[in-house]
Formats: C-alpha cells, structure tokens, sequence
C-alpha cells in the first residue's frame, strides 16, 4: 500500500494504493452549499496550494436515511457535501484514457450516499480497466425546494439545484478525469432506483450535453417529473413545518440544516396516500423552464437522449422489499380481484392509476399465473405496473424514435429476504460493483452464509461475472454483448431483454401474455 499524486485543475490530490487500483475519496468539485449559497446554484471548489489528502470519505447531503445498513454512509452529513470519489486501476496514468463510469446513487432524491459499502468502485476499476466516479450532491429540501418565479431572480433555479450538482460534477469529469487515466470522450452515466431516475432526468437535460456518452438506469425508469405545482406545494408545507412566512427565502436559508433535514419525516408520513406516487418522489427535478423544459420522457425521448446509447431494465420481483409496509394486509386467505387490486395499488411505488383500471389487470395475471400466491401476485404485480411498465414505455420510444440503440433486462436471481427467495430491488448491485460477497444485506436474512446454504452450486458468483461484464462492455463500446451472450438492441417487433438468473439468455416479449393489459393502462 502506498500513494499516488494525481493533479487536477484546482491544485493537487494524494489517492492511496491498494491492491489493483489507486482510490482518491472526497474530492471537493464545488463550495459549500451552506449559508448564503443554500439553494443557489453550485459553485465551483477553489483553487488550494499544495497537496490535498483524498483518503477519506467527504460529507454526505444531511438526511433521514432508512435504508437498509449494507446501504448507509457513516460519514458526516453537511451542506459541504459536493464531493466524489475517484477509483482507477494502477496500471492508468495520465494517456491511459480508459472508459469512465460516473456512479448516481439511489434513494429517491432525498437519501443517499456514494460513499456506501456497497459502492466503492475499486473492484469495478480493478477488473474491469475502467475509472469510476462516485458523487454526492444536495438532496431533499436542500436539492429540490422550488421557491417560484415570485421569488428573488437569484433563487430561479432553486427547484432544480441538487440536478445542477450532478451537472457540475460531471463538468468537473470533463475537465479532470483524464489525470486520473480516463477519457472525457468516453463517460457513461449509471444510477439505480432514485439514480436511475438522476439519469433519466440528465438524459433531459441540455445543460448536460456532450458530458456523458452512454447511459443505465437500473429500476429507475422515471418519466414524469414535479411540476412547478406540485414543487410549490411541498415548499409552502416546509414554510409552515419551521415557522416561516411564505416567501421568507433568507430565514429558510438560516434554518439549521438538522431542522431542514427532518422535513422529509413529516413529508413521508404517510409514506403512502392514495392516487400518489410514493412519498420519497415529493422532493425531486422540477420542470421550471429553465433546467428541465419539458417532461420529455412522458410523450417520447428527450432530443439529445436519442443519440445516447442506454441500459434500462428492472428485477423481477422490486416490490418485495416493501411486503411490510403495511402491516396485516397480507395476512388473508384468497382475497378477489378488487381487494388485491387495492392492495396492489400503492405498492406501484413511482406509477398511480384507476383501481378501476386495475381490477381487470388484476384478473388477467390470476388467469396466466394461477399457481402464485396472493402474496406472489401482490409483488409481481405492483411490480410490473410501476418499474416494468415506466421501463417498457421508455424501451418503445426510444426505440421507435430512432438514433442509439437501447437494450433491455431483467435480474431475476432471488436471494434470501424478507420471509421468502426473492428478486427485490436492488438485488443486482453487488453484481453490478463486483462484489462476490458482501456481509449482511436488506433485512439482515441475507448473509454470505444464508446466500451460501441457499446457492451451494454458487450459480450467483457466475451470475455476478455476466453482470459485471456487460457492463463493463457496454460502458467501453456502447454494447453490451459478450462472448457468451450475445445481446441485441430492443425493437417493438420482438422486444429481446437478457434475462439473468438461475439461467442467463435473451427471451422475446417477456411477460407477453399481461405486456398489453399493463401498458395500455392510464398513469394519473
């Protein structure tokens, strides 16, 4: 173990050496957000002299995070929280310009870190001859409160500030990552649930063109972002939640950040209502005219998301994780297909429709899979007319619009969890980071050594490898075909998604016999 210094344009970085890569963690690319520069737009990190540790994790955005521990940042939570963390394999120096993968992390937009264990990249780098980037940036109400056009000119964009972070990030890639070993010409964004939908939002965003060249989104096919209605809602609740007049910008931004922070507690109870997406999508990009113009996923693709090579796709079973939000409603004996479709309805997570429209659907899938439980149907359901359905949409339209091809999947592996062997949200990340094992995950079921007694053939670590490696051939040349697995683009005439689990292929038209009932279903 040793160090390595690496100059950037703002003065010099000392990264350790570990065994296969040099990682450099906490790299500041903007000031403080705090202060007078809460809810302003990012601004640049200044110049320093001499050599700058990059050996520990920055500041994460504050928050409530109720993830689950494999998931949680122990470092601090700040305002100063515009920090990334850079993983490049030894071997890369300065000409080296290797492919780069620029990590969103998920959470919604209101909880989150890159520096997780689950996300350090060094692994990725290592095998994969690739330079990854973490980033932080604002969250919640310190990334997304919408102080409307009434407001001082200076606070116009506040709506969108967290969005900009992530712009600001990846210029800083542009103009830095080439000292590390990578190529500017050559960036692939990647996010999973609320990072996936980071992605989305980017692939819409002007301000953001010609900063990445490929981009994932892994369950976060969002299509719809908050309105200047919606936003402006979720800000008059804040003012009256601290004891503000509305409009009152300069006492908000004294508020203590702890205070600031606690909101979402107050926003996301109930975590559910009724005829609205979940309430970690309250805080999030803002269509204000300016950052966002358009909800450009919502009738099509974004105009330069066409030219985008993208990986979208979802796990079989994402709902899984949340069996429990609603203690008792699963403890029934056969239910019909009205009370399932009401159960099923909120568990649709980033979708809200007509129970009307639903109980039909609920019918059809009784009908082409009799042998799941209500339980089973519950998840597959709220499942496919949320993640599924927002991830079908997208595939169609870009690939009825022309331009980059997109290629579509599903992970079907099921791990130990929750009472059962499922599929669930976020199952695909350690294969993604290249992490064979990783301790104890979501409700504390799934350990190494359950996974072990559940896959004694070790399927997952063969599994893991296909994974990483269509990534990683996807992040290097816009395909993510390998040698094993050849992986065509998704067309609306066969619709091929690779399929990875107990067996890894293409199949057509997956899930064909319900594909029509969903997405001819009206989102509210």
């Amino acid at each position: 173990m040793g160090f390595r210094v690496v100059e950037t344009s703002l003065g010099r970085v000392r990264g350790l050496l570990r065994e296969g890569y040099a990682e450099f963690k906490g790299i500041a690319y903007g000031e403080s957000t705090g202060g007078t520069n809460r809810f302003l737009p990012p601004k640049p990190a200044r110049p320093w002299t001499g050599v700058r540790d990059a050996l520990q994790l920055g500041p994460q955005s504050p928050q409530i995070n109720p993830d689950f521990p494999a998931w949680l940042d122990s470092s601090e939570e700040s305002e100063d929280c515009l920090v990334l963390n850079v993983w490049a394999p030894d071997h890369a120096r300065a000409e080296s310009a290797l492919p780069v993968m620029v990590w969103l992390h998920g959470g919604g937009f209101v909880f989150g870190s890159a520096g997780a264990p689950l996300y350090d990249g060094g692994n990725v780098a290592r095998d994969g001859d690739v330079v990854v980037v973490g980033v932080n940036h604002r969250l919640n109400a310190f990334g997304y409160t919408y102080l409307g056009d009434g407001a001082d000119e200076r606070f116009a964009l506040s709506g969108n500030v967290g969005h900009l972070d992530l712009v600001a990030a990846l210029e800083w890639v542009r103009d830095n990552i080439s000292a590390f070993g990578g190529d500017a010409d050559n960036v692939t964004i990647f996010g999973q649930s609320g990072g996936g939908g980071k992605v989305a939002a980017l692939m819409a965003t002007e301000r953001a063109q010609g900063l990445f060249h490929k981009a994932i989104v892994m369950s976060g096919a969002i299509r719809r972002f908050r309105t200047p209605d919606n936003a402006a809602h979720v800000t008059a609740r804040l003012y009256k939640e601290v004891g503000l007049r509305e409009g009152d910008v300069e006492s908000l931004q004294k508020v203590p950040a702890k205070t600031l922070a606690q909101f979402m507690a107050v926003l996301g109870d109930p975590l559910f209502v009724p005829g609205e997406p979940i309430s970690l999508l309250k805080y999030g990009p803002v269509v204000d005219g300016h950052v966002l113009t358009e909800q450009s996923w919502w009738d099509g693709v974004p105009a330069f998301g066409r030219s985008i090579p993208m990986l979208i796709g979802i796990t079989l079973q994402e709902t899984a994780g949340g069996v429990g939000w609603f203690p008792g409603e699963l403890n029934t004996d056969a239910i019909d297909d009205v009370e399932l479709a009401r159960r099923v309805s909120p568990y649709s997570v980033i979708n809200a429709f007509d129970l009307e429209e639903l109980v039909p659907v609920v019918g059809r899938y009784r009908q082409v899979m009799p042998d799941l439980s209500d339980e089973a149907l519950l998840v597959r359901i709220s499942t496919d007319i949320g993640h599924w359905t927002n991830a079908l949409r997208m595939s169609s339209a870009k690939s009825d619009h022309g331009g980059a091809p997109i290629f579509s999947y599903e992970c079907r592996w099921r791990t130990p969890c929750f009472g059962g062997m499922w599929s669930m949200h976020g199952v695909e990340l350690p294969f993604v980071f290249n992490r064979p094992t990783y301790g104890v995950a979501w409700d504390g079921a799934d350990s190494d050594a359950g996974r072990a007694a559940a896959d004694p053939f070790g399927r997952r670590f063969t599994l893991g490898a296909e994974m990483f490696r269509a990534w990683i051939n996807f992040a290097r040349t816009g395909d993510p075909s390998t040698e094993t697995h050849p992986w065509p683009s998704y067309d609306t005439t066969s619709r091929p998604t690779m399929v990875f689990g107990v067996h890894t292929g293409v199949e057509n038209d997956v899930r064909g016999d319900v594909r029509p009932h969903v997405t001819s279903m009206t989102v509210e």
